[in-house]
């Protein structure tokens, strides 16, 4: 008597947005801990290191987040699509296999945009939070992603802010700078990539 033999193929999906979301606290978490330590830190690199990888992975956050629930529409994986009808499901469903907003072509905030417009929910208001904190987050991970050098004013005041850079203009008194730079450093990037920028 033959022997019969059955394959089984079991199949995992993975989100990422948790795991963005997770890194982008414990960096957030170590570069406290380091400003916390004060002037005697001797770490200013092993903090930069933190808080820009804070600022990435939480705009890695944001963007996994989206095409997770574009793409459980797509998939038609009912645990995470609990609360969504039907209608919008299948519409997220169909501009997602069309490439709308699948694609690089889309900034992460125009998926979130188009999302809502699937689902026939008003959109964020573009001059307002939340909408503007992840733009500012967004142009932050970007200019330090496709890093470009430039000269950067130094010793910046409310006077001659004017001069200043475009994210000293936008950033300045969002939240605490980085104790660990002194008068000399640059606005951008020094002072501002910190905890609280982190944060």
């Amino acid at each position: 008597m033959g022997s019969v033999q059955t394959a089984i193929s079991v199949h995992s999906r993975t989100y990422m947005s948790i795991r963005h979301a997770m890194s982008a606290a414990l960096f957030s978490r170590h570069a406290y801990e380091l400003e916390r330590e004060g002037e005697g830190n001797r770490r200013p690199l092993i903090h930069r290191a933190y808080v820009t990888g804070s600022i990435i992975t939480c705009v890695a956050f944001l963007e996994a987040s989206i095409n997770e629930l574009l793409a459980d529409a797509s998939d038609r994986h009912e645990p995470h699509l609990a609360g969504l009808d039907t209608n919008i499901v299948n519409l997220m469903s169909k501009m997602w296999e069309r490439g709308v907003p699948r694609t690089a072509r889309y900034s992460v905030l125009e998926k979130y945009e188009i999302a809502l417009d699937l689902a026939g929910l008003e959109r964020f208001e573009r001059g307002q939070n939340p909408f503007q904190d992840a733009k500012l987050v967004t142009d932050l991970r970007n200019a330090m992603i496709h890093w470009e050098p430039e000269w950067m004013p130094t010793g910046s005041t409310a006077v001659e802010l004017e001069e200043s850079h475009k994210f000293e203009k936008s950033l300045r008194g969002k939240f605490a700078l980085n104790p660990l730079t002194g008068v000399g450093n640059p606005f951008y990037p020094d002072k501002c990539l910190s905890h609280g920028c982190a944060q």
